[in-house]
């Protein structure tokens, strides 16, 4: 058998010359990585690790399509037309206002679905039209939808990377509500401001025929949605979680009255189709490949080189998280990377460890070739390059890994203003 940190370099070399020299699809390139790792480890095809590996990530990929159901119910009923115009006209039409409201709806799709392409999905297409009222450009658009959510995402009750951090770390997901607050807050805001200055001003136009009834049935969907999103948080125990696709395709078929069988079917084949089943495609490859690299050892190889790096090259090594997330997604680079780097830092906070290792986790939605949030982004926004909106998320992108360093360094003065529980540590 060879050395695992060998075929960890096997691995790199073959998806990089699939990827590009051979230009495979980005998901088959995964997939002949995944197998030769498997051929060089000893263990020859082994079809039961590819297979169960294909669904490592299959409650992300049932949010996925949940997600960009809901969205395109939006947009093919005209109902998230309807409902940014509307938005836009009470609000007078202000920027400032208008992106405000509009990071609100992103930032709560991200804390109550705790994965930032969902919360693109499902809030983008809602935004979009009060977004372009602004006189934003189409990239500037794609790139707030995509910060916007991902801070949601980092920010209570539901973080995804934190949780799996947590649970690598054997910890209870308890205690995380202030220091999420205070990683993701912050950052919103300086989008918010940030792409206010930038915008133009527009004109929102003559009401449309039906805006009215549109906007209030788009009005009655969020609150349906939301309503329940809170209720579920605010009574855990007294209300059963059917999880999130069933909540957003519930929210889907409220808009059915609107949509008609034709809009229906349009907006199915809109979601099962192009972007999002790329990115599902990419998700299941992903989901092998970790389970690979866990069969050969490359997992357990790049976990004991993170714990073995010593102060204050432990921080500068985190720099490697959102570099695998560019593979592994923010899920796979917290799961493979971020639980090393919460043990390497177990003399201090867990919560904070945790806390400031999702942040940083949450830069692989920014970081090419998966670029989850910002690609589905593009897919909202529409003939926008993702190239384009990744430059353009970069100050947002800085400003979330500041926190998240500045947490994890600074845990020690933290800890009693954002801990109000005695500290806990990996059990």
């Amino acid at each position: 058998m060879i050395a695992p940190g060998l075929i960890f370099v096997a691995m790199a070399l073959v998806l990089l010359l699939l990827a590009w020299p051979l230009k495979w699809p980005f998901p088959a390139a995964l997939l002949g990585a995944a197998v030769v790792a498997g051929l060089l480890g000893g263990f020859g095809l082994p079809l039961r690790h590819l297979v169960e590996g294909g669904f490592g990530y299959l409650n992300l990929l049932l949010a996925l399509f949940a997600g960009a159901l809901f969205g395109q119910a939006m947009l093919v009923s005209g109902i998230a037309d309807a409902f940014g115009r509307r938005a836009c006209r009470l609000l007078g039409g202000n920027p400032w206002a208008v992106l405000g409201f509009a990071g609100l709806l992103l930032f709560l799709g991200g804390m109550f679905v705790g994965i930032a392409g969902v919360a693109v999905l499902a809030a983008g297409a809602l935004v979009v039209p009060m977004l372009r009222a602004t006189g934003l450009q189409g990239t500037h658009i794609a790139a707030f939808i995509a910060v916007l959510a991902t801070c949601g995402m980092i920010a209570p009750p539901l973080n995804v990377p934190a949780m799996t951090i947590a649970d690598g770390v054997n910890m209870p997901y308890i205690g995380f509500a202030l220091p999420l607050l205070a990683l993701s807050i912050p950052p919103a805001l300086f989008t918010v401001a940030l792409f206010a200055m930038r915008a133009q001003g527009g004109a929102v136009g003559e009401p449309l025929p039906d805006e009215g009834r549109l906007a209030a049935a788009g009005l009655f969907v969020l609150v349906v949605v939301l309503g329940f999103w809170t209720l579920l948080r605010v009574f855990p125990g007294a209300i059963p979680d059917p999880a999130v696709p069933i909540v957003l395709v519930v929210g889907a078929l409220l808009a059915l009255p609107w949509l008609g069988g034709r809009g229906l079917a349009e907006a199915m084949r809109q979601s099962f189709t192009g972007t999002p089943l790329l990115l599902a495609a990419i998700l299941v490859a992903v989901g092998v490949l970790v389970q690979i690299a866990t069969l050969t050892g490359v997992r357990g190889f790049l976990v004991i080189n993170s714990m073995s790096l010593p102060a204050p090259w432990t921080y500068l090594g985190m720099v490697m998280i959102p570099i695998f997330g560019s593979v592994l997604t923010s899920m796979g680079a917290a799961n493979v990377l971020g639980v090393p780097f919460a043990f390497a830092l177990i003399h201090q906070d867990m919560i904070l460890n945790v806390s400031g290792l999702s942040a940083i986790s949450a830069l692989s939605e920014f970081m090419p070739p998966t670029a989850i949030a910002a690609a589905l982004a593009t897919y909202v926004v529409g003939d926008v390059r993702m190239g384009a909106v990744i430059r353009a998320s970069l100050w947002p992108a800085a400003v979330i890994a500041l926190f998240g360093l500045l947490m994890l360094i600074f845990a020690g003065d933290l800890t009693g203003l954002l801990i109000s529980t005695v500290p806990q540590s990996a059990g």
